[in-house]
């Protein structure tokens, strides 16, 4: 047993990092990048372990730790509704690994002040852990304030930051960090990780096929049965091609979609798109990317054109960088949603 096992695949990063702590020339400062569902979290929380010597965050990606946290402030009489809308400035374990997660959505420079004067600023007793969660969702003020912390780091503080978006951190970030990236994960490593599942084994093999080499897409197909955002965006094909109140319909379905969420949503639109235009040309199944939704793809064919399908790449990376900007959620998808329908009308 060790603090990496709950992460599936990353053998390679495992081994290295593990060979890093115990020569002792484990940089101050580490950037974990790829996409989300992919471990890195998980791979933080182990390394963080690893590095004060205890399992900590409740090991995984923290979610008993997280759930402990939010009964305790159910207990002392904060709101379902705060408590999920808002999370805490700093999560601690024992006063020596911090784990700073976004609040309302975005990581504030506030957060990383407290941190500083009120946990960093004393010395430390043994090696300290800094998790810095979902980089990218941080402001410049934000990534500034960090900027100068890692330049001269504390005595054995090790700062370990997330991001699913490495091309929105600032060059100078990235300079002054060890990067790791993190990689799909092979067919055959998901087959070993989720083979104890109680499924069909057609099941495990469409859930892997799908997942493109991401655990958190397989382990949600197998728990969950279903993936929201992609059941959303096939209704979004669906809704644009048929529906006579197309843009109230779609706004009434995407009005509580977080940032997050609708970039998630992003990436769906286009594989959904992806496979119409495959159909449309006369593929089989085994060359989808969504076999689950060939039926239904099927009945939307007619209803789009392969110039309208075409453009749904285009207008989604277009969201996608408004998303990245914080225009409003609702700005982006109602323009999104027009861009698509006037594309799917064009002839």
């Amino acid at each position: 047993m060790t603090y990496f096992d709950t992460v599936i695949g990353q053998d390679t990063i495992k081994k290295h990092l593990t060979d890093l702590v115990d020569r002792q020339t484990l940089p101050h400062s580490l950037l974990f990048y790829g996409e989300a569902g992919l471990g890195k979290l998980a791979m933080a929380i182990g390394l963080a372990s690893l590095l004060v010597g205890r399992q900590v965050f409740g090991g995984g990606n923290g979610e008993r730790y997280l759930a402990e946290v939010e009964a305790a402030r159910l207990a002392n009489g904060e709101s379902q509704k705060k408590i999920e809308a808002e999370g805490l400035p700093l999560y601690m374990d024992k006063g020596d690994v911090f784990w700073l997660r976004p609040m309302k959505s975005t990581l504030k420079v506030e957060q990383w002040y407290t941190l500083l004067q009120d946990h960093l600023s004393v010395v430390g007793l043994g090696n300290r852990v800094v998790i810095v969660e979902d980089f990218h969702t941080a402001n410049l003020i934000m990534a500034n304030a960090m900027l100068k912390t890692i330049e001269e780091p504390p005595e054995k503080v090790y700062f370990i930051i997330l991001t699913d978006k490495i091309n929105t951190v600032l060059p100078t970030i990235v300079s002054r960090c060890m990067g790791v990236s993190f990689q799909p994960v092979g067919p055959d490593i998901l087959r070993q990780a989720f083979s104890n599942r109680s499924v069909e084994e057609g099941d495990l093999e469409d859930a892997i096929a799908l997942g493109q080499g991401n655990p958190a897409i397989v382990e949600s197909l197998l728990s969950q049965g279903t993936i929201h955002m992609l059941d959303l965006a096939v209704r979004w094909m669906s809704i644009l091609g048929t529906s006579r109140q197309w843009f109230g319909d779609i706004a009434l379905l995407s009005e509580k979609l977080s940032r997050e969420e609708a970039l998630e949503l992003m990436h769906w639109l286009r594989l959904v798109a992806r496979d119409m235009m495959a159909l449309k040309s006369g593929a089989t199944i085994e060359q989808l990317q969504l076999p689950m939704h060939r039926r239904t793809l099927l009945k939307l064919i007619s209803h789009w054109s392969m110039l309208g399908l075409s453009a749904v790449t285009a207008e989604t990376l277009k969201a996608e960088r408004a998303l990245r900007l914080h225009i409003k959620i609702a700005l982006v998808v109602d323009g999104l949603s027009i861009a698509l329908h006037d594309a799917r009308e064009e002839v």
